[in-house]
């Protein structure tokens, strides 16, 4: 089985070395720029494909997704870094998962506002059970009256915590006070 990573190659560049590490099989990396990326193993990187597919190109992406699902899926983990509220695109990643594969979504802050994009997300998953999903919230930190966004470090924490918990939802930093954000 492989692994599926989608727009990780910055920020969460080190939580996917770890999965894809601890994961057999090929590792997919789908990014604007995959094709420059490198994991900096000479090991995984020889077990990697890189595609250079922009996620905003909706009918581009899904077509290129099921091209590359036929050779490198179905997938059993994946880790996933998208803007947007584009659902269908969502669940068409999830259709390409492995029966009980996981798969890890990271979201921005915004998306844990009640009736948010989190929210949506969760309900969806639940109706598809072969996936065992996990949701990040990337949140922030307030300490000592000074609040600022998580490091690359702090959001990779997350990501992991996420891909090894069996929480839906996982908050790396926190999300509330709102008003605290910076």
């Amino acid at each position: 089985m492989s692994l599926l990573l989608i727009g990780t190659t910055g920020m969460l560049k080190s939580a996917a070395q770890q999965i894809a590490t601890d994961t057999q099989g090929d590792v997919v990396v789908l990014s604007r720029r995959a094709s420059s990326f490198s994991f900096d193993d000479a090991a995984l990187d020889n077990r990697t494909y890189a595609y250079d597919i922009d996620w905003a190109d909706g009918p581009g992406f899904l077509s290129a997704l099921d091209e590359i699902a036929a050779s490198h899926g179905p997938f059993s983990a994946s880790l996933i870094w998208m803007h947007g509220r584009d659902e269908p695109l969502r669940s068409h990643i999830a259709h390409q998962m492995a029966t009980d594969g996981t798969l890890v979504e990271a979201l921005g802050s915004a998306a844990s506002r009640p009736s948010a994009l989190g929210e949506v997300r969760v309900r969806h998953m639940q109706g598809l059970p072969h996936v065992r999903y996990r949701q990040v919230l990337l949140g922030f930190v307030h300490d000592e009256g000074q609040s600022r966004w998580l490091t690359h470090e702090e959001i990779c924490e997350g990501a992991l915590q996420a891909f090894t918990s069996d929480d839906e939802v996982t908050i790396a930093g926190q999300v509330e006070p709102w008003n605290l954000r910076p």
